[in-house]
């Protein structure tokens, strides 16, 4: 990979800043995190992909102004599932409800990411949106099993109440697609991305 200026990351998501961390650490680049303020809005696009890249620029260009002559990238992970998009849980009770329908069942987790660079005051002068998407499917999911993932999993600060990497992940029967979106950043579209980025500054 090319000689990398300076690299932003907008999130505040633990899950995404140790994945981004091992891109880093393969391709020998530094960056930095700067939580994005961007109020989500779910409602701001019809269809999943758009909704999901809209939202990834949005945080993106949330901090732009805040760093010249850097590439900032922005992501944003939600789930669907029947048609209906599932961010996070506004409680617990919603959460529970939202683990009980898995059961048995299956969700599609859509993650949109945005690359942008800027020049001299923060002005975007180039961007690059992407979506993938993963099919994750459940086995039977008890009463007894939602009550732990409730319990053990940070559930309201993730999307559809889905933490791969906790409680939740051991009732996955079967993944179709990218296993690092379900986690919150598709690294292979990321690496193409910021590789395509650095051949436009």
């Amino acid at each position: 990979m090319p000689k990398m200026p300076r690299i932003i990351l907008a999130s505040r998501s633990p899950a995404r800043r140790k994945l981004f961390k091992e891109l880093s650490e393969e391709f020998g680049f530094d960056f930095e995190c700067h939580t994005s303020g961007y109020e989500e809005d779910m409602s701001a696009r019809k269809t999943a992909p758009a909704l999901a890249k809209f939202l990834a620029y949005k945080k993106a260009e949330f901090v732009a102004h805040t760093y010249p002559n850097s590439i900032i990238i922005g992501a944003d992970t939600f789930g669907t599932m029947n048609g209906k998009k599932l961010g996070k849980p506004k409680s617990i009770t919603d959460a529970k409800n939202i683990i009980r329908a898995y059961s048995e069942s299956s969700m599609k987790v859509h993650t949109g990411v945005a690359v942008i660079s800027t020049a001299d005051h923060g002005t975007i002068v180039e961007k690059l949106t992407d979506h993938a998407v993963t099919t994750v499917h459940f086995g039977k999911i008890s009463e007894k099993d939602i009550e732990e993932i409730i319990q053990e999993d940070d559930i309201l600060n993730v999307a559809g109440a889905l933490k791969i990497e906790g409680k939740s992940g051991k009732h996955i029967h079967t993944i179709h697609g990218d296993y690092h979106n379900v986690i919150g950043l598709p690294l292979f579209q990321v690496e193409a991305m910021l590789k395509e980025m650095l051949k436009k500054v």
